[in-house]
């Protein structure tokens, strides 16, 4: 069982893997243009997603490839995004405005959901051999980049969707509904015609914001990520009030926080079946903090305490030495007279 830490991914590795991350950006575009269904597309980009996925963990077999891919993946689609907006500016002048169409909303959301499950699935049931100090010190690189990923398309499509949908108005009249529960009972009353989208939307916008929270830091109480989520909903509601890009609602608020809890609760989720799966060793495996396999930390603590500062003073073998000492330790005369 290595003990030792993880090498980061090969010049080769990084390519393939920017190169898979490419492939990930031109799959929902070339799909969609053999497809006459939009429904049959986002079922096919699914599929392909989780094809590739597999084929390139099982051939790489390391969790920060995966990561890498999927960081890549959001910097091509943004740095298109962005392309798109400056050159419908000039080719459309001012009646231009960005949009995200639904079916790019979803592919987007499956490229990234897709291999992050598939990474997050196979790190909680691993054992063994599966389970080494090397994969668990990969998979918190992987979760590294595969967050900054997200929030990389996070902020684009909360700016973009959420924020500022449309062209602000800012001479025009504004309107805000102070009265809680109304909006909500509308949406129930018209779940099936939008109303159950609306609520989706509104329920869901701040999960990912707050599972990548708690994931930087899993000390975070549930009170404190309650009045986070109130903090961040009241942000978005306060920018779409000042710009005059869309109505608020107070019920907005309520359901920002409810999906801020969905975030949080999920989290605990993950964690609580890794933490029975392991035996009840691994308490956050849905963290950036490197969780060595039980019986290796001590041997890692001496070895970094023996080493640290000696690399000038002592003989370049030492290292090998000291290695061949924790393997077949020496028993001298005097250990044996004591």
């Amino acid at each position: 069982m290595s003990v030792l830490p993880s090498q980061k991914l090969t010049i080769g590795e990084l390519y393939v893997s920017m190169a898979v991350g490419l492939i990930l950006y031109l799959l929902p575009g070339d799909i969609r243009n053999q497809m006459s269904s939009i429904g049959l597309s986002e079922v096919m980009v699914f599929i392909a997603t989780l094809t590739i996925t597999a084929i390139f963990f099982f051939i790489i077999k390391r969790y920060e490839a995966i990561g890498a891919a999927l960081l890549t993946n959001s910097i091509i689609t943004v740095g298109a995004f962005c392309f798109g907006i400056v050159n419908g500016l000039i080719s459309k002048g001012s009646d231009f405005w960005p949009s995200i169409s639904q079916y790019n909303l979803i592919t987007m959301f499956i490229i990234w959901i897709v291999p992050f499950l598939f990474a997050v699935v196979i790190r909680t049931f691993a054992k063994e051999s599966r389970d080494s100090d090397d994969l668990r010190l990969g998979f918190s690189r992987f979760l590294s980049l595969a967050l900054r990923a997200l929030m990389i398309i996070y902020v684009l499509v909360v700016v973009f969707e959420q924020i500022i949908p449309r062209a602000p108005k800012m001479s025009m009249n504004r309107s805000i509904y102070y009265i809680p529960f109304v909006r909500i009972q509308e949406c129930l009353d018209n779940f099936s015609q939008w109303g159950g989208l609306y609520l989706i939307w509104n329920g869901l916008i701040l999960m990912p914001l707050t599972f990548t929270l708690l994931i930087i830091n899993p000390k975070i109480r549930w009170w404190q990520m309650l009045f986070l989520s109130f903090a961040a909903g009241l942000a978005i509601e306060v920018f779409q009030f000042s710009l005059n890009t869309g109505t608020v609602y107070v019920d907005d608020i309520i359901l920002y926080m409810i999906g801020g809890m969905i975030g949080y609760l999920l989290k605990l989720t993950v964690d609580g079946i890794r933490y029975s799966v392991s035996g009840k060793e691994e308490r956050h495996m849905l963290s950036l903090e490197y969780t060595p396999v039980t019986g290796s930390q001590g041997i890692i603590e001496v070895y970094d305490e023996l080493t640290e500062g000696a690399e000038e003073e002592t003989d370049p073998d030492f290292d090998d030495e000291f290695d061949d000492t924790l393997r077949d330790p020496v028993i001298t005369d005097d250990d044996t007279q004591s």
